[in-house]
């Protein structure tokens, strides 16, 4: 089956910020997402979505100078052609992998708002911080303590307004309240971030 060959994949990868853990998390708050607004989504869609949104930031499938959803929708026909991922769903795995982006997506399609939504919900709240820490030395994001904490600090103001559903947006001020009181008590604990 197509999903034990893309998980393995994604497993091979051990990433503590876009690995395994990350593609279920997102996967399960989209269908939740959808859920809370009534709608049907096609679910083997979002879940090949969840396993290769990433992929093109992983390892060796980066490419220097490609959007990482760029480069995982030109991954796509190499890692799902040889499987028995149905090929009729393929276009939907691309616009949705190109919709997960920090960029508002311009679509009405529902599948491609919640995933929108539950990517970006993985980078807030306590997992976000969790994501961001651990991550700190092996990505450009952060590469040391007080980048990351800088960019945990700028997604506090650029994620929510970034959230398309109501469901996510009421996630999103749960979470949004979590990093700020993170980020507080670190500053308390920091000398105002002087001691980190």
């Amino acid at each position: 089956m197509w999903q034990s060959t893309v998980q393995a994949l994604i497993e091979d990868f051990h990433h503590p910020a876009w690995g395994l853990a990350h593609s279920r998390r997102v996967y399960a708050l989209a269908l939740q997402l959808a859920a809370e607004l009534g709608a049907e989504v096609d679910e083997e869609a979002l879940l090949a979505a969840a396993y290769l949104h990433d992929l093109g930031a992983l390892g060796p499938h980066r490419q220097p100078g490609v959007d990482h959803a760029a480069r995982s929708v030109q991954l796509l026909e190499e890692v799902l052609g040889p499987t028995d991922f149905p090929r009729a769903k393929l276009p939907l795995v691309q616009e949705i992998i190109l919709g997960h982006t920090f960029h508002i997506p311009v679509t009405e399609s529902v599948a491609v708002k919640v995933f929108h939504d539950a990517d970006i919900l993985d980078f807030m709240g306590y997992i976000g911080v969790t994501r961001l820490l651990a991550i700190v030395g092996l990505d450009d994001w952060a590469p040391d303590l007080p980048a990351a904490v800088a960019l945990i600090r700028r997604f506090t103001g650029q994620l929510p307004p970034l959230l398309l559903t109501p469901p996510a947006q009421r996630i999103g001020a749960v979470r949004l309240a979590e990093m700020q009181v993170y980020l507080a008590a670190l500053e308390a604990e920091t000398g105002a971030g002087t001691l980190l």
